[in-house]
């Protein structure tokens, strides 16, 4: 599979060849194909990769969101503190458990992450938790979020969507909060199709996202069907979801995870290609967030184009030279349902970040190359928009 499409360069491609066939060919004909022993293979591969104790299966982000906030015992009558620069999963779920999102702005459009200082004037009697995203896989502040929390006796949860793979400090991402939720969708940097993953060393926390992932039963059907002797009873602890994982797409997720850090690895080196040109071509005109890191995913290649400059005209001209480009993100904040429910709410920062972030092909197998013509496209779009 891959995002191309009608472009010459799309906006994501997927690192798949022959192994993921044949991981894929192996569960098939072992004709078990829902939750099973590649997907506790996978947990244990993946909890030992983040630094955690626990990794739980999910079937996909917004899962193991849910399942997050659920495990963290956030309910009616929470305030959660939350980015408004993010994929609406991470605050959508938060309604789902009954609690209240607060919205919360970026530091700044170079460093597009929630800080301390955004985030403090909000904290209430009420408030639960704090949601960090990683934005494009970049940790910075996640570890002053940590502290702030743990001094104001709040819960730290990372949405690690961007970010598998990212350090803070010799901290993965997914290990720095007190329970965290990643992404397998089809565009991530580790991608199974649909697909999620539950991370946390809370051992409570842990237990409590097992049960909910499948009906709150004590076992899995595996379990039952694997057993030696008379029928494996169960319990039902407290109602759940079916939120499983099958073996099909954890055995794409092993296959994935091997190759993970080579593919950070590539994407560091085509973000050092793209920053190097883009100051090149165009300093003044467009920004990219963020220091140069070793120690980051690079899930998506953001920038920020300049004030005067309309984004939605850049992304026209660039498609017509077959380059696709998206937006990370729009404002949740401006979403209708939240502002017919929430009321009006002034971010100023992520709404200016809303309106001027780009996002640019970014993917492994690219070639230096490639990263040069879609910068020659960004360059000769900006320069006929203001020869108009």
């Amino acid at each position: 599979m891959n995002g191309r499409g009608a472009f010459r360069i799309p906006l994501f491609d997927l690192d798949y060849d022959d192994r993921e066939v044949e991981a894929v060919s192996e569960v098939v004909k072992s004709k078990w194909v829902s939750t099973g022993p590649k997907v506790k293979e996978f947990e244990r591969k993946f909890a030992d990769f983040i630094g955690v104790k626990h990794a739980i299966a999910v079937s996909s982000g917004s899962a193991a969101l849910h399942i997050a906030y659920l495990a963290a015992g956030i309910g009616p009558g929470d305030e959660v503190i939350v980015p408004s620069n993010t994929f609406i999963a991470t605050v959508s779920m938060i309604l789902h458990v009954g609690a209240r999102p607060i919205l919360a702005d970026i530091q700044s459009l170079s460093r597009p992450n929630i800080s301390v200082s955004t985030v403090k004037g909000l904290v209430t009697e009420k408030t639960k938790a704090v949601v960090f995203l990683h934005y494009a896989g970049y940790t910075d502040n996640a570890l002053e979020i940590r502290k702030f929390c743990d001094e104001n006796d709040i819960l730290m949860i990372e949405d690690a969507a961007h970010a598998h793979g990212s350090d803070a400090d010799g901290l993965k991402a997914g290990s720095i909060g007190h329970i965290a939720a990643f992404s397998f969708y089809a565009n991530k940097s580790l991608a199974v199709g649909e697909g999620g993953m539950v991370t946390t060393s809370d051992n409570d926390m842990a237990e409590k996202a097992r049960l909910l992932r499948s009906h709150g039963m004590t076992s899995l059907s595996w379990d039952r069907f694997s057993s030696v002797g008379p029928p494996a009873n169960y319990d039902i602890k407290f109602p759940g979801f079916n939120y499983r994982m099958s073996e099909l797409h954890a055995a794409l997720g092993l296959v994935q995870l091997k190759k993970l850090p080579r593919n950070n690895q590539r994407r560091r080196e085509l973000v050092g290609v793209y920053r190097e040109l883009l100051k090149r071509r165009l300093e003044g005109a467009v920004d990219a967030p963020f220091e140069p890191s070793e120690t980051t995913s690079h899930y998506i290649m953001p920038i920020v184009l300049g004030e005067d400059i309309d984004r939605n005209a850049v992304a026209i001209e660039m498609a017509k030279y077959g380059v696709q480009t998206s937006v990370h993100y729009r404002p949740v904040h401006r979403f209708t349902y939240f502002r017919d429910v929430f009321g009006e709410q002034e971010l100023p920062l992520t709404e200016a970040f809303g309106r001027r972030e780009l996002t640019l092909p970014l993917y492994p197998s690219m070639k230096n190359s490639d990263v040069e013509f879609v910068v020659d496209a960004l360059a000769r779009s900006i320069e006929l928009l203001e020869s108009q």
